[in-house]
């Protein structure tokens, strides 16, 4: 997210006030909203998640992924998908799978032979939570930028939150839900200020700030100017 939500790749036009506040913000908000659920994940486990270690690396690889990516490539017609993906799969074989095979004869983590229901569950997962997803975050990058597809990514944890509590009747304290608020508001904002650019809020705030401050200034001025006069005048009566 650092690294991602630094500069807009598809954009190379100046860089508005507002876009320049968000993006830091967008990273502020994704890290305190990712910091509450965690802590509230420990306390919940009542120790700290070893996965969140491999979350953060997984996070830091993935960042450089998508940097990489969109510094290569332009657009999807610079990019041919299906190779791509083909590759990416090619080489998780094998570089990933002699680490699972490490794993499993060194007792560290000992592989199970899945049922019939969990190797159902396993193939709509690769099919749909893999492919499908991974085509469609990177359509979005190239529609829109790496940035806001980031930001989605992120959007599957608040969301995984709410289907445990719909479907599982998971109980959730309300540290969760609090981590939850700057997700959403960090992807709102910025899909919207993308939406409209040409509008920069900030920036407009500002100036009717000084507008006020100066009309204030003149009007002080001009009061002034009076009082000066009005009292000239009475000098000369007197």
């Amino acid at each position: 997210m650092l690294g991602v939500g630094g500069r807009n790749s598809d954009s190379s036009q100046s860089i508005k006030v507002t876009e320049f506040i968000q993006n830091y913000r967008v990273r502020v908000s994704i890290i305190v909203g990712v910091t509450i659920i965690s802590n509230a994940d420990k306390g919940v486990q009542n120790y700290f998640p070893p996965g969140a270690v491999w979350s953060i690396l997984g996070a830091f690889f993935y960042a450089a992924y998508v940097v990489l990516l969109r510094r290569k490539v332009d657009n999807e017609e610079m990019l041919d998908i299906p190779m791509f993906f083909g590759f990416v799969g090619l080489f998780n074989l094998l570089f990933l799978w002699p680490g699972f095979v490490f794993l499993h004869y060194t007792k560290v983590e000992e592989f199970q032979w899945p049922s019939n229901h969990q190797w159902l569950l396993l193939l709509c997962n690769g099919l749909i939570g893999t492919v499908f997803s991974e085509l469609l975050w990177l359509w979005g990058c190239f529609l829109t930028s790496s940035l806001i597809a980031t930001l989605s990514v992120s959007l599957t944890i608040p969301l995984t939150i709410f289907f445990d509590i719909f479907l599982k009747k998971v109980d959730y304290p309300l540290q969760f839900f609090l981590g939850t608020l700057p997700m959403f508001v960090s992807f709102f904002a910025v899909a919207l200020l993308t939406h409209y650019e040409n509008w920069d809020p900030v920036m407009l705030v500002v100036k009717k700030l000084v507008n006020f401050c100066k009309k204030s200034q003149r009007v002080h001025d001009i009061d002034y100017e009076q009082t000066e006069s009005l009292i000239n005048v009475n000098s000369e009566y007197t």
